[in-house]
Order: structure tokens, then sequence, then C-alpha cells
């Protein structure tokens, strides 16, 4: 039975870390240049609220990832830490804890779309009301 749950919690670790998260920054758009400063405004707030939406895909799937990994060393202590398991939870925990480094270590990524919105704005001296 120990070993069904552990397996259970490899499973779950390992799609954890295949999951594609989140989408790709927006591109600039033909026609950008001819949008109003509303226009504009509107098109840098959904922009906003993509990035957002992907940043909060990536911490729910890092969420999904430490409970797959607790389970697994949980599991792994449970069972001795012997042999493979032990091996596993303590690779998957040395993995987790690389990807999280990296993550706090990394700029966001730039979003072309908004940056060519933010220069539109500026270059027509737009102002929010």
């Amino acid at each position: 039975m120990r070993n069904i749950i552990l397996c259970v919690a490899l499973l779950a670790v390992n799609n954890a870390n295949a999951a594609d998260v989140g989408s790709a920054p927006g591109a600039i758009q033909p026609g950008d240049d001819q949008l109003s400063c509303e226009q504009i405004y509107a098109q840098g707030m959904a922009e906003s609220q993509r990035d957002q939406q992907a940043r909060s895909q990536k911490i729910e799937q890092m969420k999904k990832q430490n409970t797959a990994t607790a389970a697994l060393v949980t599991g792994a202590m449970l069972t001795g830490g012997m042999g493979g398991t032990g091996q596993a939870a303590q690779a998957s925990a040395e993995s987790m804890a690389d990807r999280q480094m990296a993550m706090l270590g990394a700029p966001p990524p730039s979003n072309p779309r908004k940056d060519h919105l933010r220069q539109l704005w500026t270059e027509k001296h737009c102002v929010k009301k």
C-alpha cells in the first residue's frame, strides 16, 4: 500500500514538472499605431491582466509541485527512506528548490506588446483621465 502511495506521489511530481505553465507574452499587432489613447489604455490593461494570470498559473503550479513533493518526502520517511523512494524524494525536493531559486532570481519576462503600447502612450501624449 505504501508503494502505491509513493508511486502516485511520484507521478504527481512528474506531471507537475511536465505541465506547461502560462502563455507567451503578446506580440505587437498590426494596427496598434492607429489606436486611440483609450484603446491603448484598454489594450495595455488587457496585457497586464494576461501577465498576471500567467504569474498566478505559475504560482498555482508551484503549489501543486510543493504538495506532491511533500507527499513523496512523507512517504519516503514513512517507509524509512530506503532505496529508490528516498532517492526520488531527495531528487524531487532538490529539483523543486532549484526551480524556485531560479524563478526568484530571474526578472519577469518582457511583454513586447505592452512595451510597445507604453511607447505609443508616451508618443501620443496620452494622459489617464
